[in-house]
């Protein structure tokens, strides 16, 4: 994969980021506008859902110009607004919107989470908002048109939470009985998921050719790792490329053992490489989904780099997330009551839960016949049309 610079940037989303509380007499206000720039080079944003629970984080500056992460959110909600509006033909104003069952494992974040989504609904006209679990809609969508009575759990991993949904449905048939007469036995989750797996990849398989085993100067130091923490968020590495660093850099390279590795590291760094690097991770994490290995491939400016995964170091790398994901299936059987021989049918949704890692996993646990793959993009949004129709 060749690739070109990217210029602007995200505020920083890394479970590290913490900014400073800051104690406000008065809720955020909302200003609602939107900047259109034609014939700009745009500003690419990655996964503003999970900014949502930064307490301090009121926004950013785009082109100049300052906007609220509501706002932001608001902008991609205007657009389905809209499309919903002219299928019905006519001003809709109540939604059901699904959310994880966590957006942190922080109770406060997660709260500011779900309040900021609701405030970016109202600024588009959604004045009546119900949120609902992902993993129960999910549920929902596959139950509802069945007929016998079944314990029935879903596992639903996205790009950046894992949720765990365990229902009890009867016999009824009809659409309007069955939803009436089941039950959420139990529910779980962990902000652990795509995005996650992509960083671990990257800190495996691409920071040793950038430099973070390399040795330098006479007491043979390593690279300080404040440097690859800011690289893990590709929208951050604009903060590295200052004259100090730069220069500093040029001097590591003079003294360093693998001295290629730290001119790939500077060309990274001074041509904003950070997307087209993430991307092509996230690509090769896809790839392996199918494949049995794949190459990750980075060719750029003094960047060179052809790493080999295999599908078994894969899950070697990422055995932290799924001993996570685990733990919220076993949350999710405890809430419940019930052990994993009394669940009917496990459903996966979600382009997470292509991982053979996670597969696997499953598999040990439930057995092959048990497991079943809904559609990885659209399960969720059709539960929840299910619940706003019954609603």
């Amino acid at each position: 994969m060749s690739i070109e610079a990217y210029v602007a940037s995200e505020p920083d989303k890394s479970e590290s980021y913490r900014p400073r509380d800051e104690i406000d007499d008065v809720r955020e206000a909302v200003r609602a506008h939107a900047l259109v720039e034609v014939n700009s080079p745009g500003r690419l944003f990655q996964s503003l859902k999970t900014s949502l629970r930064f307490a301090a984080f009121k926004g950013t500056e785009i082109f100049g110009e300052h906007f609220q992460i509501e706002e932001l959110t608001a902008m991609i909600l205007q657009k389905m607004k809209d499309a919903v509006d002219m299928e019905a033909g006519e001003d809709v104003d109540t939604a059901v919107f699904g959310r994880p069952f966590r957006f942190s494992t922080n109770p406060e974040e997660d709260r500011i989470a779900e309040d900021r989504l609701r405030r970016a609904a109202n600024l588009v006209g959604f004045k009546n908002v119900l949120f609902f679990y992902e993993p129960v809609a999910a549920c929902v969508e596959y139950a509802i048109e069945g007929d016998r009575k079944q314990n029935l759990m879903v596992v639903d991993i996205g790009g950046g939470t894992c949720d765990v949904c365990i229902m009890e449905f009867g016999g009824q048939q009809g659409s309007a009985e069955r939803l009436a007469n089941s039950r959420i036995l139990g529910v779980a989750g962990v902000p652990i998921a795509g995005d996650a797996i992509d960083k671990e990849i990257t800190r495996a398989k691409l920071f040793p050719r950038f430099g973070s085993v390399t040795r330098y100067g006479p007491s043979r130091l390593r690279l300080p790792q404040y440097i690859y923490s800011t690289i893990l968020d590709w929208q951050n590495i604009y903060k590295l490329n200052n004259e100090e660093t730069i220069n500093w850099l040029a001097a590591v390279m003079s003294s360093a053992d693998d001295p290629e590795s730290i001119r790939a590291l500077r060309s990274l760094i001074q041509n904003n490489y950070g997307y087209p690097v993430v991307r092509e991770v996230e690509l090769a994490k896809k790839r392996l989904s199918f494949e049995p290995e794949t190459t990750i491939t980075i060719q750029g400016n003094n960047i060179d780099i052809h790493e080999r995964l295999e599908q078994a170091e894969f899950a070697h790398i990422i055995e932290y997330e799924l001993e996570k994901m685990l733990d919220s299936i076993e949350e999710a059987e405890a809430a419940a009551q019930i052990t994993s021989d009394q669940i009917d049918c496990v459903l996966t949704t979600g382009g997470t839960s292509l991982i053979p890692a996670i597969r696997n996993m499953l598999v040990e646990r439930y057995g092959q016949e048990r497991l079943l793959q809904r559609d990885t993009f659209t399960s969720v949004a059709t539960g929840l049309a299910v619940v706003a129709q019954f609603s």
